[in-house]
């Protein structure tokens, strides 16, 4: 049994998979894009097991279903590399298109990690994509799209995995973790994320840092005491990036419940005019960080900033 197919198979990505099965319109390409990489990969197994059931149903109990999670398939192939996909690898990907299936069935090859592929790497799959080889599929698994080529985008089916809710994530978490509090936080943090939730609520730095840009955000009400909350965020640029990160996780999620009027202690004094200025501090900051500021200085910037918003945003 797939993990989390039940959960799947409720998503608005697999009905779309489901329905090109059934209608025997199967795309020649698709690009299944999701951050949570165990969701990518559970994906892929059920969307596999979909398109050769014999209901097209991924029902986990006819004989290519059986075949399938036990890896027997031999026209499925995974190209899974610890290092960049190179134009050698999909060369070799695209000789074996020209090979005919076994048991006159559909070809599937995945890409797994399809992001890692350079720009040559893409291009030189793009005349496959645009010139696909009849029975032959190709799965691009990516956790971000941003550095696929334009051309490639244009010629997949992409379909987007938010798979998750905050419910089916609690659900999941409390298995790991009774903490009600724990398991609020993880799944306001996760934003969707299964695999970074699970992460996270057993994350004690995490928590820590958490803690600590709360305090920030209650307890800094006057510039007066910058030198007290200077050290809050960190002594070295990556522990202040650390803060940043989950300080800006906060905000947004301060900003999603203003508008949802979900209540949050935060709204009582900042309002979403705030949070968007402190959100562009952060951004700011993180830069400035990046190019080798001097990590107090640009604290000591921060908490004056910080201070600035807040006044200019209340009046």
């Amino acid at each position: 049994m797939i993990e989390y197919s039940d959960v799947i198979k409720e998503s608005k990505a697999y009905k779309i998979v489901e329905q090109d099965a059934k209608q025997n319109r199967i795309a020649h390409s698709y690009m299944l894009i999701s951050e949570d990489k165990e969701t990518l990969d559970n994906f892929v197994a059920v969307m596999l097991q979909t398109i050769y059931c014999k209901k097209h149903e991924a029902c986990g109990e006819c004989d290519e279903c059986l075949r399938l999670e036990h890896h027997n398939n031999p026209n499925v192939y995974f190209l899974k590399k610890d290092t960049s996909i190179k134009v050698d690898d999909i060369k070799e990907l695209i000789n074996d298109t020209a090979i005919s299936a076994i048991e006159k069935n559909y070809k599937i090859y995945v890409i797994c990690n399809a992001e890692s592929m350079n720009e040559a790497s893409q291009n030189k799959l793009l005349k496959t994509l645009e010139e696909p080889t009849e029975g032959v599929i190709i799965i691009l698994a990516v956790q971000s799209e941003a550095n696929m080529l334009q051309t490639i985008k244009s010629r997949v089916k992409k379909l987007y995995l938010n798979i998750w809710n905050n419910q089916n994530i609690a659900k999941e978490l409390s298995k790991i973790d009774t903490n009600s509090q724990n398991i609020e936080l993880a799944v306001k943090f996760s934003k969707g994320n299964l695999t970074l939730a699970k992460s996270l609520i057993a994350d004690e730095k995490f928590k820590e840092y958490y803690n600590k840009m709360i305090n920030l955000l209650t307890d800094y009400t006057s510039t007066s005491l910058i030198a007290g909350f200077v050290n809050h965020l960190g002594t070295d640029k990556d522990e202040m990036l650390y803060s940043l990160s989950v300080l800006e996780g906060i905000i947004s999620g301060t900003i999603e419940d203003i508008i949802n009027n979900i209540p949050n202690p935060l709204a009582i004094t900042y309002n979403i005019a705030t949070l968007a200025n402190l959100t562009d501090l952060i951004v700011d900051t993180a830069k400035r960080l990046n190019s080798n500021c001097n990590p107090q200085a640009v604290a000591t910037n921060f908490l004056l900033k910080i201070a600035e918003i807040k006044y200019l945003t209340a009046n």
